[in-house]
């Protein structure tokens, strides 16, 4: 298939790639980072970066028609990519690095944070990604509005909404551990408290009955040991986040009631003075 003037297409190149090319460019930020299998929020829009000085862009679905207006509704273009000219390792995709400078340029706190603690994750896996030493690299191409948000990138977290849960929930006040261990349970998406563990539910759990069950018995290994598993599914955390806050304070101030159980992994902060107005 013929993506540009002098250019082609195999019948399996990914559509993302190829609108991108179309376009003039390659794919950028949250594109390329999915294109990699690295995990990042939902996006509808394409992103495409193209050289500084670059003209004559074409639409994404028509190489004869110039890149127009309405397709901003789709397309985010930015004039940002500096290697396209020699495009670098790959034509129609930037390398994980540089979708990450492109991220901390255009988009905000948590979408940032998110993206840079699953490209580190999906390393540790043995997937493509990042290591905590190319955070330098990085974070020098990055504006000095987002500096500070490198402390806040760790890494742990196995998907974007348990990095997402842990900033807001510090936000709230309230200590959050990613990935504690607790024997005969395995990994847990967090622990809030000496016995009070979080897990996070995405839209595929609800469509996978042996999961279900296989975290329900997960919870009641936790209930056995005298602790507590507190589920949260995305929806709530993004739209009753002030119930979530409340329903960890309170198993909170029970929590700290009780004994510590040896059998969890030692927590090592106190009841901490949580901000109970925030919605």
């Amino acid at each position: 298939m013929r993506v540009r003037k002098g250019w082609y297409s195999v019948p399996s190149a990914p559509q993302a790639a190829v609108e991108a090319f179309r376009i003039g460019g390659r794919l950028a930020g949250l594109s390329c980072l999915k294109s990699y299998g690295i995990w990042t929020p939902t996006t509808r829009k394409l992103h495409v970066s193209v050289a500084g000085n670059a003209r004559g862009l074409r639409r994404p679905t028509d190489m004869r028609a110039r890149l127009d207006l309405l397709d901003s509704v789709r397309c985010r273009v930015t004039w940002s990519d500096d290697a396209i000219n020699g495009r670098g390792d790959c034509v129609w995709r930037t390398g994980v690095h540089q979708a990450l400078v492109h991220i901390l340029n255009n988009h905000d706190r948590v979408t940032a944070i998110v993206c840079l603690d699953a490209a580190l994750h999906s390393a540790t896996e043995d997937g493509v990604g990042i290591v905590l030493d190319d955070l330098d690299w990085i974070f020098a191409r990055a504006p000095l509005r987002v500096q500070s948000w490198r402390k806040e990138v760790e890494g742990r977290a196995a998907a974007g909404g348990e990095t997402e849960f842990r900033l807001k929930a510090l936000a709230a006040g309230i200590l959050f551990v990613p990935q504690p261990f607790v024997s005969g349970v395995g990994h847990l998406d967090g622990q809030i408290g000496p016995s009070t563990f979080v897990e996070i539910d995405g839209a595929e759990w609800h469509d996978d009955p042996l999961a279900f069950e296989e975290d329900r018995a997960r919870d009641l290994v936790i209930a056995s040991k005298n602790g507590r598993t507190l589920r949260f599914s995305y929806a709530l955390i993004r739209k009753r986040w002030a119930l979530c806050v409340q329903a960890m304070l309170t198993a909170l101030e029970h929590d700290y009631l009780r004994e510590p159980s040896t059998v969890f992994p030692p927590f090592p902060d106190r009841m901490p003075r949580a901000r109970r107005g925030l919605g």
